[in-house]
């Protein structure tokens, strides 16, 4: 198409020439900072008094971790981490503040929580102390709780299958590693992508519009590549900030926590924090699938935005679709029972960026194969991207023709 190159290159400029586009980046980066390291900021209180900053607490926990990183979560650290609650006086009032919980147990906190985890015992400290060793039952009740969580949400006999197989290739007893930045990353995964969504929806919304509202339109008229070079550029360069956009903000929150939490604990399984998803993949991997969605999210809601502000011509009417999306899929959930339709909203794009639906038990069957969400929610998006963008440049066509 006639000088494509030329106006894309035209759109981007204007479109990273704006203000707003920097002053909503700087927004998020704000967002991605205060998200990162929220968990260290602040002081913990007892009775009205500091008792231990949460940095000092994290420096404690860390060194704790990595004490245990490499070893298998069998026999051996169950017996040892119930032994080292054993310590603490049963009749204790508010045991993690004795000195046995400091000397003893906390060193084996992240242990007891997985025990909870997946047995689903309480968390009073007798629980614990009078929970018995066994790691034959631990991997078990782990096991268990599966197979009541497929059937709760529900399951179909070959999606059950599907996900017994996967199970059984993972390796067990499974091993602990420090994987403190791997799980931030993924505690960031929300919110990060909300502000992707906002960034998308506020520097894309008035894209088109801009070009009714100003009467510029009438120039494509005149111009010698038509309209359809000045549609394709715009879409592209749309979708070339938001992409970026979402790549900055990827490798920002990537680097602020490995940087600051550590790096270690890559290729630690996804179960040892995940314990209700049964994929073979390490938390690493999982942290490269929720942000590779991401990136391919951006796509289909630039898309979605720019082809709203032509149909309404609205810039105004655009963002406030597309945000009164984005807070309804954060505020709304739809009961695991009604289970199509429920499946469709949480895969939708103002719901999906979560670990949770991102790392769905629920899987689309075709042909009797079963694919994961990650494996075929970025297919579908790019498919309607494309859909969207086609649409919409027959809807930027048409008003051309008959609005003047």
């Amino acid at each position: 198409m006639h000088n494509l190159w030329t106006i894309y290159k035209y759109e981007i400029k204007k479109l990273t020439g704006k203000k707003l586009l920097w002053v909503t980046a700087f927004l998020c980066v704000a967002g991605i900072v205060i998200t990162a390291f929220a968990g260290v900021s602040g002081t913990h209180y007892v009775d009205g008094e500091p008792y231990e900053s949460n940095y000092e607490a994290f420096q404690k926990d860390q060194a704790y971790r990595k004490a245990l990183s490499g070893r298998y979560i069998d026999e051996a650290l169950l017996r040892e981490t119930v032994e080292a609650y054993g310590h603490i006086p049963t009749d204790a009032f508010r045991y993690t503040l004795t000195e046995e919980y400091e000397t003893f147990a906390r060193p084996y906190s992240d242990i007891r929580n997985l025990i909870c985890s997946w047995t689903g015992i309480g968390i009073e400290l007798s629980s614990i102390q009078n929970w018995e060793a066994d790691e034959a039952a631990l991997y078990e009740a782990r096991a268990q709780r599966l197979e009541s969580n497929w059937q709760s949400i529900p399951l179909t006999e070959t999606e059950k299958e599907f996900w017994r197989i996967k199970e059984s290739q993972i390796d067990t007893p499974l091993v602990y590693y420090y994987h403190e930045g791997y799980e931030n990353i993924l505690n960031c995964f929300l919110t990060v992508g909300v502000l992707m969504l906002l960034f998308v929806a506020i520097c894309l919304s008035n894209l088109f519009a801009d070009e009714h509202i100003r009467r510029t339109d009438q120039l494509v008229l005149s111009s010698i590549g038509g309209k359809e070079p000045a549609y394709w550029a715009k879409i592209l360069a749309g979708v070339t900030v938001s992409v970026a956009a979402a790549t900055l903000m990827t490798l920002m929150t990537t680097g602020l926590n490995l940087g600051f939490y550590g790096a270690e604990g890559f290729g630690m399984p996804f179960q040892s924090c995940f314990s209700t998803y049964s994929y073979p993949i390490s938390i690493g991997q999982a942290c490269l699938i929720a942000y590779g969605v991401l990136i391919v999210a951006s796509i289909l809601a630039a898309v979605f935005v720019m082809v709203i502000s032509e149909l309404f011509h609205s810039g105004i009417a655009a963002l406030s679709i597309s945000t009164g999306l984005i807070i309804l899929g954060n505020i709304i959930s739809i009961p695991t029972q009604y289970r199509v339709i429920a499946q469709i909203w949480d895969w939708s794009p103002m719901a999906y960026l979560s670990t949770w639906n991102v790392f769905d038990s629920r899987t689309l069957t075709l042909f009797g194969h079963c694919f994961v969400s990650w494996q075929v929610v970025p297919v579908i998006y790019i498919l309607l991207s494309i859909v969207l963008a086609v649409g919409g440049k027959y809807i930027y066509q048409r008003y051309q023709i008959s609005g003047r």
